[in-house]
C-alpha cells in the first residue's frame, strides 16, 4: 500500500489520502451527510462507469475531473475505458457513535496518523481493539473462548506484512475468533492479508458492518462464516480474488469448527469476486450435519469474474460433505458481470472432501435475482446420485437485461440429479 499516483479526491472540498495497491486505488471516509466528490483523474481516459449502477450515481465530467453527489453510506468502485485493474474504489461508512475511551483498560487504542507494527493482538473477555480513521495496524486479531469482544473503528488493518510463502504456518487469518460469543467488527478497512480475511468459527451472535476488505491473494476469502450461528454481515465492501462471502463447516482450523450452521444474514453488501472462488458461497467444506436458515439479500455483485476451473460461480451451494443445506434464500440480488456460472448448486466429492457420506440439498429460493449488466452465464443444478438429489429449488421473477425468465432453457440451466425446480 502506498500513496496513489492516479487519482486526486476531495470530499467536500477537503482532500482525502487515496492508497494504491496491486489492484487499484481506494480512499475511506465516514459521514451520515450527503459528500460531493471531486476526483482528479491523472492518465487519460474517454469512458467512466461508477458502480454499483443500483447508487444511480450521476457524474459530471470537466476535463479530467469527474465529480458527483453521494447519499450515505455508499461503497463504489470508478472504472475508467473498462479497465478493472485500475479501479478507484471510494468507501464511506456511516460517521462513528459510540466511540471508546482510549484510557480504558479494556480498549486497545491505535491513534490517527500512525503506522502500529504490532504483530499479533490477542482478546479477552470484554476487550475491544479500536483503530482511529486514520491508523494503520500491521498485524493480526485473534480470540478464543472469550465473550463479548469488538473490533471497531475506521482505520486500517494491514496484511501486507505477512509471507507470501506457501507454508500453511505462514499463513494467518486476519481476525480470527474461535468459539466466542458476542461479537462485534464494524467499520475497519482489512487490507491484503495472505489468507482468509475474517473468520469466526464455532462462534454465536456474531455482528459484522460496514467493514472493506481489499485483497488479492489467491486464498483470500473476504469473510468466511465456519460452523457458527447467528451471524449478519451488512453494508460491507469486499474485493478478493476468491471467495467474497462463504458459509462452511472445517475440521482443519479448529475441532470446534464442524459444528452445526445456522442463522446468518447478509445484507446491503457490495462484492467483487475476482479470478478464483465465488461470490457468495456456501461450501466446499460442509462437515456438520445441518447448514440452515441461511439469507442473501439486498447486496450487489458487481463483478464475477472468470476462473475457468469447472467450480467458480455468482450464487453458489458445492456441498462436499455430509451436511444437509435447506433453506437457503437468495433475494434482491443485483448482479452487473458476471463471467462465470450465475447459479451453481452441486452435490459432489471434491478435492475439498473428508465425509465419506455425501449429503443433501432442499428448499432454496431465488427472488429478484437481476442481471443488470454484462453477460449471461450458465447455470448448472446437479445432484450426486439417485439417493442425493437436489430437491425444491424456486426461482421467482430471475430477470436477465429487463427480460424474465421462466424456464430452465431460457435461464441457460443443466439440471442433472435434481427435482422440482420451479420457476414463477
Amino acid at each position: 500500500m502506498y500513496m496513489c499516483t492516479s487519482y486526486k479526491v476531495k470530499a467536500n472540498g477537503k482532500f482525502l489520502p487515496v492508497y494504491a495497491c496491486d489492484i487499484g486505488s481506494f480512499c475511506i471516509l465516514s459521514s451520515d451527510e450527503n459528500i460531493t466528490f471531486e476526483v482528479e483523474v491523472l492518465f487519460p481516459f474517454k469512458n467512466i462507469k461508477i458502480r454499483p449502477l443500483s447508487k444511480n450515481v450521476s457524474c459530471n465530467v470537466d476535463g479530467n475531473v469527474v465529480s458527483f453527489v453521494v447519499g450515505m453510506p455508499c461503497k463504489l468502485s470508478m472504472e475508467f475505458d473498462n479497465n478493472i485493474r485500475n479501479p478507484l474504489f471510494i468507501l464511506v461508512n456511516p460517521a462513528e457513535t459510540n466511540t471508546p475511551s482510549h484510557n480504558s483498560s479494556n480498549v486497545k487504542f491505535f491513534g490517527s496518523g500512525k503506522i502500529h507494527e504490532v504483530g499479533e493482538i490477542v482478546l479477552k473477555d470484554n476487550d475491544t481493539v479500536y483503530i482511529e480513521e486514520g491508523a494503520i495496524v500491521k498485524g493480526i486479531i485473534s480470540a478464543e473462548n472469550c465473550k463479548n469482544i469488538s473490533v471497531l473503528g475506521r482505520g486500517i488493518l494491514d496484511g501486507s506484512f505477512l509471507s507470501r510463502d506457501n507454508d500453511r504456518e505462514c499463513r494467518k487469518r486476519m481476525v480470527q475468533f474461535v468459539n466466542c460469543e458476542d461479537v462485534l467488527i464494524d467499520g475497519i478497512t482489512i487490507f491484503n492479508g495472505n489468507n482468509w480475511h475474517v473468520v469466526p468459527i464455532a462462534c454465536k451472535n456474531v455482528c459484522i458492518k460496514n467493514i472493506n476488505i481489499i485483497a488479492w491473494e489467491g486464498t483470500g476469502d473476504g469473510i468466511d462464516v465456519v460452523g457458527s450461528e447467528n451471524v449478519d454481515i451488512s453494508n460491507c465492501f469486499i474485493r478478493t480474488n476468491d471467495d467474497c462471502i462463504a458459509i462452511k463447516a472445517v475440521d482443519y482450523f479448529h475441532e470446534a469448527g464442524n459444528k452445526n450452521v445456522r442463522n446468518i444474514v447478509t445484507e446491503k453488501c457490495v462484492l467483487w469476486n475476482a479470478e478464483w472462488g465465488n461470490a457468495v458461497e456456501i461450501g466446499y467444506e460442509t462437515r456438520c450435519d445441518m447448514i440452515s436458515n441461511i439469507i442473501f439479500r439486498d447486496c450487489d455483485i458487481i463483478r464475477c469474474e472468470f476462473e475457468g476451473y469447472q467450480s467458480g460461480g455468482t450464487l453458489t451451494i458445492h456441498n462436499g460433505d455430509r451436511a444437509h443445506v435447506s433453506d437457503v434464500l437468495y433475494e434482491d440480488i443485483r448482479i452487473e458481470d458476471s463471467r462465470e456460472k450465475l447459479i451453481d448448486i452441486k452435490i459432489l466429492h471434491s478435492q475439498y472432501s473428508k465425509d465419506i457420506s455425501r449429503g443433501q440439498i432442499s428448499n432454496i429460493a431465488f427472488k429478484n435475482i437481476s442481471i443488470v449488466d454484462g453477460s449471461f452465464p450458465v447455470s448448472i443444478i446437479r445432484g450426486f446420485d439417485a439417493d442425493h438429489m437436489i430437491k425444491d429449488i424456486s426461482i421467482q421473477n430471475l430477470n436477465v437485461n429487463g427480460k424474465k425468465i421462466t424456464n430452465a432453457t431460457d435461464a441457460k440451466m443443466v439440471i442433472e440429479l435434481s427435482k422440482n425446480i420451479t420457476f414463477e
